[in-house]
Formats: C-alpha cells, sequence, structure tokens
C-alpha cells in the first residue's frame, strides 16, 4: 500500500529519536556509492553486520546518500500521525512516498535524499522474510545513467568475470558457491551493482549472505566449513548463510567480460556452447527481466534500454547442467580455456 503525505524530515527525525535508542552511525560501500546509515535501534545492528560483512564499516571519509532505520510500533497507523506534517515554519520539507507493508514502513526524502525505514519485528525468523536487507533502496540509490543494482550472479577467473543470467531456482546460486569453494574469485551469487565506464562493465559485491537450497546445502555441507548458518528464511525452501570466511575470495570492481545463460539437462554430463545472436538476446532479456521484476521496475523502459546496453558488449555462453555439481563447475572452467 501507498500513500503520499507531506511530511518535515526535521520532525520525522525527531519523532524517530524520540522512540528510539541512542544512534549508531554505520556506513556501506556499494563500490560505486557510500550509504551512510543512522540506526536508532539496536536490535538493526545484527542483521547488518550479518547481512553485510563486506560491505559494512565505521567510518568513511564522505557520502553520498543517508539511510535511518528504527524500529516501528504501530506502523499501521503511521500514516495518520499529524505530528509528522509539516507546516509552513518548517526548513526541511517534502512529499515523501510512504509504502506500508505487513512488517515494514519506508519514506524517501527527495528534499534530503534520505531514505526512512521502520520495521515492526526484527526478529531474526520474521525481518529475513523481507529478503536481502535493504535491495529495494539500493536499486533506487544505483539507478544512475551508468549504474544499476543486478538480480544476477558473477564470478570469475584471472581477472575474468562472467555474469549468470538466470531466474530464481534455476542452479546460478549453486554453481557460483561451489564456484567460489573450487578457487574461482567471487562477486555475488545473488545481486551486486553493476557499472558500465566507456565499454567496460565492472561488478560490486554488495552481500556476505548466500541462498542455497537444503538438498545444495547438505551436499555442500563439508566445504562451507566456517560458514555461518542464519536462517531457513521462514519459508524452508532456502538457506540464507554468512560466507565471510571466504572475503579473501571476494572481488570488486572485477571486469565481467562474458555473459551466462543456464539451463538444465538431462545429460550424464553438462555441456557448455558459444549462444547464437538470438539466444545472446535471450539471455539478456532473462536477466533484465529478473532484475525489474525484483526491483518493481517492469513499466520503466528507460531502465530496461539502460540495462541493455550495459550488456550489449558481453560475449555469452549457454551451459547445459546436468545433475553433477561438481561436473558443472569444471565445465564452466572450459568456457575460459578459450577466453586466455
Amino acid at each position: 500500500m501507498e500513500r503520499k503525505i507531506k511530511i518535515s524530515d526535521k520532525k520525522l527525525l525527531e519523532y524517530i529519536k524520540n522512540n528510539g535508542t541512542e544512534v549508531k552511525t554505520f556506513y556501506i560501500d556499494l563500490g560505486v556509492k557510500i550509504v551512510r546509515i543512522l540506526c536508532y535501534s539496536d536490535l538493526f545492528i545484527p542483521h547488518l553486520r550479518k547481512q553485510l560483512t563486506y560491505t559494512l564499516c565505521e567510518n568513511a571519509s564522505k557520502y553520498d546518500v543517508t539511510i535511518v532505520l528504527w524500529q516501528e510500533d504501530d506502523i499501521e497507523n503511521i500514516h495518520e500521525n499529524k505530528k509528522l506534517c509539516y507546516d509552513e515554519k518548517d526548513t526541511q520539507r517534502g512529499i515523501a512516498h510512504i509504502v506500508i507493508g505487513e512488517n515494514t514502513v519506508t519514506f524517501y526524502s527527495p528534499e534530503s535524499d534520505t531514505y526512512f525505514y521502520g520495521v515492526k519485528n526484527l526478529e531474526p525468523e520474521e525481518f529475513v522474510k523481507e529478503g536481502h536487507i535493504f535491495v529495494q533502496m539500493f536499486s533506487k540509490i544505483l539507478k544512475t545513467d551508468n549504474t544499476n543494482l543486478v538480480h544476477g550472479a558473477c564470478i570469475g577467473l584471472n581477472n575474468i568475470g562472467i555474469l549468470m543470467c538466470a531466474r530464481g531456482c534455476k542452479g546460478k546460486s549453486t554453481l557460483s558457491v561451489l564456484s567460489l569453494l573450487e578457487g574461482f574469485e567471487y562477486v555475488s551469487d545473488d545481486y551486486l551493482t553493476l557499472e558500465k565506464e566507456n565499454d567496460n562493465l565492472f561488478a560490486y559485491p554488495i552481500y556476505s549472505i548466500i541462498t542455497l537450497s537444503p538438498r545444495m546445502y547438505n551436499e555442500l555441507y563439508d566445504k562451507l566449513e566456517g560458514a555461518r548458518f542464519l536462517s531457513n528464511n521462514a519459508r524452508k525452501d532456502k538457506y540464507v548463510l554468512n560466507i565471510s570466511n571466504l572475503h579473501n575470495k571476494f572481488k570488486s570492481k572485477y571486469p565481467v567480460k562474458l555473459g551466462l545463460t543456464l539451463e538444465f539437462t538431462s545429460d550424464e554430463n553438462p555441456s557448455v556452447v558459444e549462444c547464437n545472436q538470438q539466444e545472446r538476446g535471450s539471455a539478456i532479456a532473462r536477466l533484465i527481466h529478473s532484475t525489474v521484476i525484483q526491483m518493481h521496475d517492469t513499466q520503466d523502459a528507460k531502465e530496461i534500454k539502460k540495462l541493455a546496453n550495459m550488456l550489449n558488449n558481453l560475449k555469452f555462453y549457454k551451459i547445459y547442467l546436468c545433475n553433477n555439481i561438481f561436473k558443472n563447475v569444471e565445465c564452466l572452467r572450459e568456457i575460459y580455456k578459450g577466453e586466455n
């Protein structure tokens, strides 16, 4: 449910301060932008540290945008709180888009370029239902002429990144995580920052969490030693793990040279082929569709065109995945033999 009301930034901050704990300040490095976090609820801090271990820091010399966090017990009625409405005496004011969910309320103030994020229930099993923390806000923050948040995986070898284009439950998380465990360099298994710089494309990591199906988690259990189990995402169809023990394999501003689309095969062995023009177009469309669906941007023609332009220089391959996940990784290596 979205409502549009006029609010005072100053009054909203006063309201949050009066209803929260002493503010704690953090910064998140999205690669191309620095986000300042003003946290007025100590219950938020474990979620920040667990999901954003790699990109979260205590200090920064500058920042580009602010997110204000607090715990809000009265989400259902906050839009009716007259104490938040501005009057002529206010010096900071604007029109805020208020989105009220079952457990969250979000505001955006264009006047101060500040996002406000209130959550009712911050217990882990309830909070994780929202998925990756801040993903919708990060999407808005990263929308520039040459940057975007993308729903995709990215791994690589020898500074040659490969961007995996696949919707959910198509094997990209399993393939990217196992590739990481088998010696590949890593950016993300799910969400990442993508930047076009002249004719070059770069990917930046955001999250230190991965999501695996229960079957894949059990199959990779021994190799995941040191990873910390966080949650079964309250639906029990995905396990969420923190892999900060593998940060030495994370890469930032990683050159993306190749694209990869994934299909399943009943064959005993996997195979890989270079995409023809039609398959390449389908792979790009798949990545764009997956991204705009997740970010609720399906009607944004400008955004879709920008993403297409960002991906138009990539060579694409198609990998047919078999049931043996270790064979799939070895097949992935075959791509790099032809690229080096």
